[in-house]
């Protein structure tokens, strides 16, 4: 009885760990006018496959607009060039990426090594060399589907890097899309007064393993998925796709988010 009772955890673990799933939600904006379907992923750690694909095929199969990699796409640095050419596989004109603190080291078994300054720039040239737009502190305005979505990125890969620096002169009637690797960014703009109609983040894992939908650990503070910050304001803490310091996951899936933004007026209509 006690070994079926451990294969069953074991099966239940192995599953929790490599079925990763569409999570999709809608929100609603007046500066959109037509709906704009964004793909969000994050927090790879390596892992690019999974039992119902690829990362490739599941975010090519929902035809994003705009895909959004937000942060810590390996454990080890060697596993850089297998996850690049995996992301080299979306198919998706807008890709953006801004670095998590797993851009900044690596780990082997227990031990940790953080990259120089060099390296780290070395890294986000490595994986700005195909076709993903990377943003440390800056943002790109994007004309999509007769909407203008300003996209801005925060290098919170260490508290205290970030900074918002837009460098233009009247970004009001867009459609703000604001990217980081952690939540803290959230309370960050706050204090600082800054707006925007959407947020995206990472870096939680969403606990990684939940018991009754709560996280244990210092991110049960944090929300998963989508939440509205204020009115015409979401932030989606997304629960990423790979581990961290334990190899599964429990309650808690790896996703992909997918995020449609519709004009409230076709809403209405």
């Amino acid at each position: 009885m006690i070994m079926f009772a451990a294969i069953a955890v074991v099966i239940l673990l192995f599953y929790e760990t490599v079925h990763a799933e569409v999570v999709e939600t809608r929100i609603e904006s007046a500066r959109i006018k037509n709906e704009l379907k964004i793909v969000q992923i994050s927090d790879l750690h390596g892992r690019t496959r999974f039992w119902t694909g690829t990362i490739g095929e599941i975010v090519n199969s929902l035809k994003p607009d705009i895909v959004c990699v937000t942060g810590d796409l390996f454990n080890r640095l060697d596993q850089l060039p297998e996850v690049m050419k995996e992301l080299s596989q979306l198919d998706c004109e807008y890709l953006f990426f801004v670095p998590g603190n797993h851009e900044r080291e690596e780990r082997k078994y227990f031990r940790k090594r953080k990259f120089s300054e060099e390296e780290y720039v070395q890294v986000l040239r490595s994986i700005g060399v195909r076709k993903m737009r990377v943003l440390r502190n800056e943002g790109e305005l994007v004309r999509l589907k007769q909407s203008d979505i300003f996209v801005y990125g925060f290098d919170n890969s260490l508290y205290g890097k970030e900074a918002y620096a837009p460098h233009l002169d009247d970004i009001d009637d867009t459609f703000r899309l604001m990217l980081a690797h952690s939540p803290s960014i959230i309370g960050w703009m706050a204090k600082h007064g800054i707006s925007y109609e959407l947020m995206l983040a990472g870096h939680t894992h969403g606990g990684q393993i939940r018991f009754m939908g709560k996280a244990i650990g210092g991110y049960g503070r944090y929300h998963t998925g989508m939440k509205r910050i204020a009115p015409g304001r979401y932030a989606y803490i997304n629960r990423g796709l790979g581990t961290i310091h334990l190899p599964f996951r429990l309650g808690c899936r790896p996703e992909v988010a997918l995020i449609r933004v519709s004009s409230e007026v076709a809403k209405r209509s």
